[in-house]
């Protein structure tokens, strides 16, 4: 069973343990499912855990399958109305969407055309596993059904495959389009301008749990771009990747043991606990 979510008078994700919102010192978090924190209890979430830290109420504006186009949306609307000391916003590999499908697909097609990604031949060297994963795509799409209904079915994934690999390679194509850092500059100087007195922001990039494991900079492109775009608009990107690296370095833990089970991008309790630790750090440092 999946965590509880109660929300407040505003909409946002609380817990029964939450600041009164009425407090005049705000921080806003906004984000998508990894902020909402699907999975985890209210108490477990990064935004609760720095409320904590902070002593300050922290309000989490964050929705399921929002995007860099919707946080600009979201905070142009509570700018003024909360009047947020400080606003932050989480940003995933899959926030950034300018590219139509087809064109993901063209990307996907050049690059294995020039050897670049490995075909499915490689990336599923399993024959079993390869035609079932042509069944799925082409004729009953059985993953989605049996992941929502079975948790055998879930396990028995976690053996057989590396979604969390396939997950990011996808996200990642992306950022193979000259048109995402222009786009992802533009979105963060709008951004930058609804916050018109100087508060405070925070743009932090969660790493997906493959990139901690690969541990190469040949998987740090995406962060690189959206780095690169964040100078051009002149704004500072908090890139999580090193220090969560360090974390689990430190804790002799794997990566996956700050994910959800078998999620290449959702945190566990353990997860959002060393995010609430390193934001706080990176605040006071400010």
């Amino acid at each position: 069973m999946g965590a509880l979510v109660i929300t407040d008078e505003h909409g946002f994700r609380a817990s029964s343990r939450s600041r009164p919102s009425h407090s005049s010192e705000h921080v806003f978090v906004l984000g998508d499912s990894v902020s909402v924190g699907n999975g985890v209890e209210a108490e477990q979430t990064y935004s609760f855990l720095l409320e904590e830290k902070l002593g300050k109420k922290v309000l989490n504006a964050s929705v399921t399958g929002y995007g860099i186009v919707d946080y600009v949306e979201v905070l142009g609307h509570i700018a003024d109305n909360f009047k947020p000391q400080l606003v932050i916003i989480g940003l995933c590999l899959n926030d950034v969407s300018p590219t139509s499908q087809a064109s993901i697909v063209a990307i996907a097609h050049n690059r294995e055309a020039d050897g670049e990604v490995a075909p499915d031949e490689r990336r599923y060297p399993n024959m079993l596993v390869r035609t079932l994963r042509y069944i799925n795509d082409n004729y009953f799409n059985f993953h989605t059904f049996l992941g929502l209904h079975s948790r055998t079915y879930v396990l028995l994934k976690s053996f057989a495959t590396d979604s969390a690999r396939d997950h990011f390679l996808a996200d990642e194509l992306y950022y193979h389009d000259p048109k995402t850092i222009e786009f992802l500059s533009s979105q963060f100087a709008k951004l930058k301008r609804l916050l018109t007195d100087e508060k405070p922001l925070v743009l932090v990039i969660f790493p997906y749990e493959y990139q901690l494991r690969a541990g190469s900079l040949e998987v740090l492109e995406p962060q690189k771009i959206i780095k690169e775009a964040g100078h051009r608009a002149g704004v500072t990107i908090y890139d999580l990747y090193d220090e969560l690296k360090e974390y689990l370095q430190a804790n002799r833990l794997p990566s996956k043991a700050i994910y959800l089970f078998n999620d290449p991008l959702h945190f566990n309790s353990v997860g959002h606990h060393a995010i609430a630790e390193l934001l706080y750090r990176h605040i006071n440092r400010r």
